[in-house]
């Protein structure tokens, strides 16, 4: 429980003179008291003196024309920073307005937690025609992870402490969050507000893999004759650049970024596949998924796109998605970082490299293709199509390599993902799982 894993730490008083403080100023200490530095949103009825009170209070607020926009600029921020980005919204409109961004960080797995202010419960629950009304919480409960309601003013610490927990523990995941705008107005004496605060420990544990699963693992790749690594957007999420990429470099097997793990290691690296994405996928009999669902983006790993007897050795948190689409003959269960780091160390006994014939022939068609893809950048036709277009962004970022790049759209997703290369980790978002 919460209470087991967290430690009680200060609130800054509200109105000194007669030391009480109320819910606007407790939601702000306890988001502070976790590290809280930034607010996505629209302020209104009930929410407005929160973002209010959390401007004075040293945490940045960021206004948006639109909930859905302020979500997602708040889903992708816990994607880049590996902690729960906040969205605030009002009530009624203003939260139904939020859900397709708080729907969209649960299918991505990012952290995000979208805090609404709702109606008094005793008249939303009679339906007698509360301004707003409507019952956000079991409205939210489909599309999020988790979803709470603080009912106390004396449990909002607790309820910031569980829905930070639950967005960025395990499988990360969009929480929804409610706050009665009566709950925001009722009052609590200073000391008994400060022992309310609650500040996380280790609110992303790290999981640990079986040592038999990682021996399974190793066996199959120590086997293979044509090892494939797949790394997806939750490897990129996961941090752990410098494991991932020396095991690959020890083991010298190609690997294929998604779209959104490019630059984990940079397109350019030698044994990148993305060059040759349709023949690596096509001919792997052993293939690591690290981070990376085999979902639509890798055509549910069924044939003739994936071979119909390729092995599949899968790396993530939930092991609920184990099996999903193909059998996975070596599930590996526990966060990214761990699990690769158990892997690495597993080389020592049991030594894993990459055939030549295998990584000659993904090379020998990545010459080809990058010989096609040089051709088509050094046309100027008139109109301009796509390639000339991305090939005028791809200079540009080759010069920059530090710019984020933003891509959606269905053909500039596809076609950007071959023409425009990345060289570090978490500089490319786009639409993600949804598309």
């Amino acid at each position: 429980m919460t209470t087991q894993s967290a430690s009680p730490g200060a609130a800054a008083a509200g109105p000194a003179k007669d030391r009480l403080t109320d819910g606007f100023h407790l939601m702000v200490d306890a988001l502070k008291a976790n590290d809280v530095d930034t607010i996505y949103g629209i302020v209104g009825i009930p929410i407005t003196d929160l973002a209010r009170t959390a401007q004075a209070a040293g945490i940045r607020y960021i206004g948006f024309r639109h909930e859905g926009s302020a979500g997602n600029a708040a889903a992708a921020a816990g994607f880049l920073t590996a902690r729960p980005g906040i969205c605030l919204t009002t009530s009624g409109p203003g939260f139904l307005n939020g859900l397709p961004a708080l729907a969209n960080a649960t299918a991505n797995c990012f952290p995000m937690i979208q805090i609404s202010g709702s109606s008094r419960r005793s008249i939303v629950d009679l339906q007698r025609g509360d301004y707003q009304e409507i019952d956000q919480l079991n409205a939210a409960r489909p599309f999020a992870k988790a979803a709470y309601r603080i009912n106390r003013v004396e449990d909002i610490g607790l309820g910031v402490a569980r829905a930070i927990r639950t967005a960025i523990s395990g499988r990360p995941g969009g929480v929804y969050l409610d706050i009665p705008g009566e709950v925001l107005g009722q009052a609590l004496e200073v000391s008994v507000a400060a022992d309310s605060i609650w500040r996380l420990v280790d609110p992303a544990p790290r999981q640990l893999p079986a040592a038999e699963a990682v021996d399974r693992a190793l066996q199959l790749l120590a086997t293979a004759r044509r090892p494939l690594i797949v790394l997806g957007k939750g490897a990129a999420y996961a941090r752990a650049d410098n494991v991932i990429r020396e095991f690959i470099e020890t083991t010298g097997i190609p690997f294929l970024p998604m779209s959104m793990a490019k630059g984990l290691l940079p397109d350019s690296h030698p044994q990148s596949a993305g060059a040759a994405r349709s023949l690596a996928i096509a001919r792997a009999d052993t293939v690591v998924l690290v981070g990376a669902r085999l979902n639509w983006l890798l055509g549910h790993g069924e044939s003739p796109q994936w071979a119909a007897d390729a092995k599949f050795i899968q790396v993530d948190i939930a092991a609920s998605e184990f099996d999903s689409n193909r059998p996975v003959a070596a599930p590996l269960s526990g966060d990214i970082g761990s699990v690769m780091s158990a892997l690495l160390d597993g080389l020592a006994g049991r030594p894993v490299v990459a055939p030549a014939q295998w990584t000659g022939e993904l090379s020998d068609r990545k010459a080809r293709n990058d010989a096609k893809m040089r051709e088509r950048l050094a046309e100027d036709p008139h109109p301009m199509r796509f390639y000339n277009a991305l090939g005028a962004i791809r200079a540009v970022l080759q010069r920059n390599p530090d710019v984020y790049v933003i891509n959606e759209g269905a053909n500039a997703l596809d076609l950007a993902r071959n023409v425009i290369d990345m060289q570090l980790p978490r500089h490319r978002l786009d639409t993600g799982t949804w598309g």
